[in-house]
Parts: structure tokens; sequence; C-alpha cells
């Protein structure tokens, strides 16, 4: 009998390392976060996932489903309600939903561990509702293979799914995307049903698209600028992913608890990229714009059309944003031919690297630029400096923010500017 008390933190690199035990017995690593969770390496080197529970007073081992098909993160979710079930009383082993087809198991999913493990499931919802269900709501999970998969992420990649407006959508990343949703349902089922094994395998991933290099003009920036409050919440969160340099997702995310009395917004590790806590010093220029959203009673959300849900309708104001944009180009270069002024396209992650660039033209050191920007520093520097740079983060955002006020606010040809002091 394995000694559960012999526990460590189970990391996906280590049990990859876990060799297989001499013939006739089983090596069983103990979690030190999940109490009784474990993985059990035969001595023909499979590996599973298993929790001990105890069920009416006796022990009960529960296999949870293959290392590989299922990931360490469902694993733990499993285990948890293992153990939960068996305390009330229940049978703890998994159980399929009782729907199998896609539509159910995907509403299953999102409602018992999207909605509540991430923050982020409503980007999750609407890639099931507009590139997995339209294909797939009402075939049995069983029935769905890999070349159902490679197909699907073949024709989203190519751009060739026609969504319910008429037009087609997808490419390389939002291929990349859909196969991490569906991964992580597939490995989610795979921990109720013992029989399903998830048709996703390593490989399928699509190849890197073309690194953007996009930056708004000064003439651009100026057009955005002028009709953006049009756009009421949308506009609010245009301005913001300039003024802090941040990503879309966490932008739209931002809740009110978040952001402390000096204007210090911390964004959680568990819903940031590097998986590291970040620190954004709010420039007084966001917080004009973020401290202007109405605040609902149930709900922390700053950004929110509905009180209860994230922002979430990224597709329909942007189309018309860019079209007043183009106008207001229009009224800016009046002398000249309209025909020739155009609005390159452009997406809103455009505004973080533009937002970079106008640090450096400010005067911001690039290791601070990067810092602001949440990236992780490379190398020794990377390692062992543990300074937090706030003070400097907070002189970046304030020169960003002054930058952007003296291109949307020029001025007039009689006056001279003098050099920043800030």
């Amino acid at each position: 009998m394995p000694d559960p008390k012999k526990r460590t933190t189970l990391t996906a690199r280590g049990i990859a390392r876990l060799k297989a035990p001499a013939t006739g017995q089983r090596l069983h690593k103990f979690d030190s976060i999940v109490p009784g969770f474990a993985v059990r390496v035969t001595d023909k080197g499979t590996k599973s996932f298993v929790v001990i529970t105890r069920l009416h007073g006796k022990q009960k081992w529960v296999t949870l489903g293959r290392v590989g098909v299922l990931e360490l993160a469902d694993a733990r979710e499993a285990a948890r309600e293992a153990l939960n079930k068996a305390r009330a009383g229940e049978d703890p082993r998994p159980r399929p939903t009782t729907g199998t087809d896609m539509g159910s198991i995907v509403e299953t999913f999102m409602e018992r561990h999207a909605k509540r493990e991430t923050r982020t499931w409503p980007e999750t919802q609407r890639i099931f509702d507009l590139y997995v269900l339209p294909k797939w709501r009402d075939r049995p999970i069983a029935s769905i293979g890999r070349l159902d998969v490679a197909e699907l992420l073949d024709a989203i990649e190519d751009g060739k799914l026609r969504g319910a407006d008429g037009k087609n959508r997808g490419g390389p990343v939002m291929a990349n995307r859909t196969l991490a949703a569906v991964r992580k349902m597939f490995n989610w089922y795979a921990t109720r049903d013992n029989a399903f094994v998830s048709p996703v395998v390593r490989g399928m991933a699509r190849g890197k698209p073309v690194k953007r290099d996009r930056v708004l003009s000064d003439a651009e920036i100026r057009a955005l600028w002028a009709v953006v409050d049009e756009f009421g919440t949308f506009g609010a969160i245009v301005k913001t992913l300039l003024l802090t340099a941040q990503r879309r997702g966490e932008v739209a995310l931002m809740a009110w608890p978040e952001i402390d009395v000096d204007g210090v917004w911390t964004i959680d590790a568990e819903r940031y990229k590097t998986s590291r806590t970040h620190h954004v010093p709010l420039s007084d220029a966001a917080r004009v714009v973020i401290d202007a959203q109405p605040e609902y009673q149930h709900v922390d959300l700053v950004f929110t059309t509905n009180g209860r849900t994230p922002f979430s309708g990224w597709s329909k104001p942007k189309p018309t944003l860019d079209a007043r944009m183009l106008e207001a180009l229009h009224k800016e270069d009046a002398g000249g031919d309209p025909a020739k002024v155009q609005l390159p396209r452009w997406t809103l992650h455009d505004l973080r690297r533009t937002a970079k660039t106008l640090m450096q033209r400010a005067g911001v050191r690039p290791d601070i630029s990067e810092r602001v920007l949440g990236h992780v520093i490379p190398g020794v520097e990377g390692v062992y400096d543990r300074h937090g740079y706030l003070d400097e983060k907070r002189d970046a955002v304030e020169r960003l923010a002054a930058e952007v006020r003296r291109i949307t606010e020029p001025t007039p040809d009689n006056v001279v500017r003098l050099r920043s002091e800030v």
C-alpha cells in the first residue's frame, strides 16, 4: 500500500520523468495540492491519474483517466469532484453526461467547468458557437474522429468557414484557439466516460501565422480619438487598450476590486498569459476613462453592457469604427484627393504595439516598456531581477498618455512646445 503522506506537487514535466517500477509492482506519486490524488505507473510504463476516496467508511480507489489523454489540471478537477461525491455518499466514479451529442456536452462543459474555472469563458463560448457547434452540434461525441477535427481546423485556417452573417471566418490563429477549446472539452469529457478517448493528438496545431507589425500612425490615432467616444463601452475599451498597452482579453475582464486606491491595476496570474501576477499603474488619462464606467450592484466588471457578463461584441462595432475613422482622415486631409486617403486593416491588438512604439518615442527605456506590456524579461536579468519597477512603469504610462495627448491635441503652429518633464 503506497503512503499518501509522501506528497509532492505534481507537474507535467515531473510526471513525464516517472519511470516504470519493477515487474509486478506499481508506483504511486501523490499530489500535495489535492489529498489522495496521484499518478499511478504500472510495470509496463502505463501512467494513469487516480484518487483515493472513502465511501461509507470504506476506502475506494477511483481511476480518472490516462496521462496524455487527460491533462493534469482536468485530472485535479476530476479528483476534487470524486472526493466531493464520496463525501456526499455518492458513487465517486466518473460518469458520462446525460446527453452524448456535442450540443449537450458543450453546454454541460461550459456550465460545470469553463464558467467556474476561467474568466475568459465568453471567448470559449463564442468559439464553440461560431466554429464548432454549427458543424458538430447534433453528432454523438464518440463519432468525432481525428479526420473530423483536422477538416474543421483546415476550414478555419483557410478562412473558409462561413458564419451566420454570410462572411467567411477564420485564420491560423483562430484555428489554434479552436483546437485549444475542443481539446479542453474532449479531455474534460474523458474524465466522465471510461471508454472515451479524445480525438485530438499532438501535431494538430496549425503553422505559425505571419507576424504582424502594424502600428497606427499619428493621423490614424487622431482619427480614432476623434470618433471613439461615439461607441460607448467598446470605445472606452479601445481607449484603455492604447493607454495601458494591455491585451484585449485582460482589459475586457478588468474588475473594480483589481484597482487599488493608488491606481494600480493588478491582474492575477491565473488569468494572465505569462501565468504571473501583473501590476499595471494606470495613468490619470486611463483613470478618467475607467472611472466614467457605470458600476453595477451584482457584478465587479468595469466594462459590461448588461451588468452581468464581460463585453463580448467585438466584431459588430469594429467595421463602423473603421468607417468613422476613414471619414475623420478625409476631413484632416481636406485639401487632398479623398480617394488616396486609406485606412489599412488594423486590429485591436495593434494598439498594444502602437503603445509600445509611443513609449519608445517618449523616451521610455525598452526594458521598462517591456515590463509595462507584461512580457517576460529573458536571460539572467529575468531570472534574478525581482524589483517590481512600479515607479518606473508609472512614469512610462504617464509618458504614453502625454504622447497620446500630444498627438490628439496638437498645439497651434505659432506655439513653441517645450520638452515635457513627465
